[in-house]
């Protein structure tokens, strides 16, 4: 399952919602069933309202379920006031389930020990620990109220005749009980954080280059597939640049491994720092680079290959060399549109541009035509170098 903070928000407060509802659902059928047994002794004058207590407390829980799935449509993305929500009524309903089954009796503090271990997995620490206050501020209040009986009202609910432990013996029982509960939940919540980070550097580490830091291949190949599909239902436009670094085996060769890895480095930093924040640059596989550019024809894609290019050429290296390394690359750039959009087919056409420029003497851009537009056209001729003097690790720098 990985960490449950890399589900949507709409999956987890409709899991969350899944699982109070079956718990709540057995609850209510024991009350109902039972006439309150086990939880509530069957001959006290509570027990009626505490199945219609039962049956009311699952209606809004119905209400999140829905909100959840709702926001599991494409298109749409579930407000944070629905993780508020869920916690609150997370709360709330453990709290009714202690005051029911007694404020300090093992049923209800178990239970609540269960739901925050469910509510620190499935939610944010900050939303975990207010659930929590709340739990705490409504089963004090609750057992303070029924304990004073400072409404009329109450001695309905809870007779007179009930035995009800003295305020010292009260008192005793909250502090007690508080301090064992906050100690346990702290080993929890520290164990469960220790998880949550662990889970995040391992998913990190799947989904990222540990050279470049860019995106590795498997994860753009993930947001390719939903880019597509967004593609697809809405017409838009998708285009895909592959970058592929000239003449990098002569740099290991003449300057080292450790400098090729420099060279990575150096222009994955200037392929990051060209693009929007809504693009994807990820190292396709040794000195490849790919961008993943959504809402994107092919002439908005040739300007980032051009921009991409031009950085790069301004980025000389120094390797200890006598002079700087001019680092150059051969780009291929394949564009789609809409309802043809199909990722594999992108890729490959983009593949094939990129393995044009390098046949036409490297150091330049090709663009791919459409399936139905013809063949190919041949590659530009390659321009004058970029700096004069410098060495460099292609054929002529391009001045694109």
């Amino acid at each position: 399952m990985g960490n449950p903070l890399s589900w949507s928000l709409a999956d987890r407060c409709m899991t969350a919602a899944i699982i109070v509802l079956v718990a709540s659902g057995l609850f209510t059928v024991a009350v109902w069933v039972g006439g309150g047994t086990p939880f509530v002794p069957v001959d006290t004058d509570a027990a009626p309202l505490v199945r219609w207590i039962a049956l009311i407390h699952l209606q809004p829980w119905w209400l999140i379920l829905v909100l959840a799935v709702r926001a599991r449509r494409p298109g749409r993305a579930a407000s944070p006031w629905l993780a508020i929500a869920t916690v609150y009524l997370f709360a709330v309903t453990l709290a009714l389930f202690t005051l029911v089954t007694g404020p300090f009796a093992a049923p209800g503090w178990i239970a609540f020990l269960g739901g925050s271990i469910v509510g620190y997995l499935l939610f944010e620490r900050r939303h975990a620990r207010l659930g929590v206050v709340a739990y705490l501020a409504l089963v004090m209040t609750g057992a303070a109220l029924v304990h004073e009986r400072p409404w009329a009202w109450i001695d309905q609910i809870v007779p007179r005749d009930t035995r009800m432990p003295s305020t010292t013996t009260l008192l005793g029982q909250a502090i007690t009980s508080t301090g064992l509960f906050v100690l346990v939940l702290a080993l929890i919540a520290f164990i469960i954080d220790r998880w949550r980070d662990r889970e995040a550097r391992y998913q990190k580490l799947a989904r990222t280059d540990w050279l470049t830091g860019l995106t590795n291949r498997r994860k753009l190949m993930e947001i390719g597939a939903r880019e597509v599909a967004r593609a697809r239902r809405y017409g838009a436009p998708l285009a895909v640049v592959l970058i592929d670094l000239d003449h990098f085996k002569k740099v290991n060769d003449t300057h080292g491994h450790i400098a090729g890895d420099r060279v990575l480095a150096r222009a994955a930093a200037v392929f990051a720092a060209a693009i929007r924040d809504v693009d994807t640059v990820a190292r396709f596989g040794g000195e490849e680079f790919a961008i993943l550019l959504p809402d994107t024809d092919a002439r908005g894609a040739l300007e980032v290959a051009e921009r991409c290019a031009r950085k790069l050429a301004a980025a000389p290296l120094d390797v200890g060399a006598a002079e700087p390394l001019i680092v150059t690359a051969s780009m291929g750039v394949a564009d789609t549109a809409g309802p043809s959009a199909d990722l594999e087919d992108l890729l490959r056409r983009a593949d094939d541009a990129m393995y044009r420029a390098k046949q036409g003497g490297r150091n330049r851009i090709v663009e791919a035509p459409r399936a139905d537009a013809g063949p190919m056209p041949a590659p530009a001729a390659p321009a004058e170098p970029a700096e004069p003097g410098a060495q460099t690790a292609t054929a002529p720098a391009t001045g694109a």
